[in-house]
């Protein structure tokens, strides 16, 4: 190999090698995921009547969840690891603390209708509906149960996160069926299973840049057909009787 051929030989394994670098840049796109156990001590979750308190099957899901994702090697952080009340606000700022994260709020479902079941997983913004769609793509493979989708909602800690963020209802503690599954530990297992494998899925692919917001300063929806507003008020100081959020 002559002189000039050296050159253009280290030329082109320079720029392979950044290349490379820049793809790997793109890979892993998240190292921390800030797990939410939705409500806690004296906020039971769900509605007036219900048997089954959303709180504690909520943390049991989200604790398996660490365990599994801190085994593929990611960093956790919980907003709660026990049974206390975590106000709405100090929610969001754990999550706002962290660099090169994303946020899970675990919650289960609820509803005056007792027929009602499924699982469902909301974001508030476009980055978190790749996140949501990934999960909600890989729990319905392997839980049998209705598939009610991706959708929209201005919940407080969406609202307020400014990771990639989303809520997943895993079921409806209302529904007879649903709510005794939620109590048996294969189900929350593995629930926390294909939430962690739409996770992992995600850290290969980069987020897309943030949506534009209207001039409220809230995300432009193109699709509001599952849009779900909550008011901020009610939601920012939770009520003792059972808040849903």
């Amino acid at each position: 190999m002559n002189f000039f051929r050296q050159i253009i030989f280290l030329l082109l394994l320079g720029t392979t090698e950044c290349l490379t670098t820049g793809s790997a840049k793109a890979v892993d796109s998240f190292s921390t995921v800030v797990i939410d156990p939705g409500h806690g001590g004296f906020d039971r979750g769900g509605i007036p009547g219900q048997r089954v308190p959303e709180k504690m099957v909520a943390l049991d899901t989200a604790l398996r969840l660490q365990k599994i994702l801190q085994r593929a090697g990611l960093r956790t952080v919980m907003t709660r690891s026990t049974d206390v009340f975590v106000p709405l606000p100090a929610r969001s700022a754990i999550a706002n603390a962290e660099r090169d994260a994303i946020f899970i709020s675990i919650h289960y479902n609820a509803s005056p209708r007792s027929g009602a079941n499924g699982i469902e997983t909301y974001s508030e913004n476009n980055r978190g509906a790749v996140l949501a769609a990934r999960i909600q793509r890989q729990i319905i493979n392997r839980v049998s149960t209705e598939d009610r989708g991706i959708r929209s909602a201005e919940y407080y800690v969406l609202r307020n996160c400014r990771l990639p963020a989303v809520l997943v209802e895993c079921g409806f503690l209302t529904n007879p069926t649903e709510a005794q599954l939620a109590l048996t530990t294969a189900y929350r297992e593995q629930v926390a299973e294909q939430i962690a494998a739409g996770i992992i899925e995600q850290r290969q692919f980069a987020f897309p840049p943030l949506a534009p917001t209207d001039r409220h300063g809230r995300l432009v929806h193109k699709n509001k057909k599952h849009r779900k507003v909550v008011n901020s008020e009610q939601v920012a100081r939770p009520s003792p009787v059972f808040p849903r959020v």
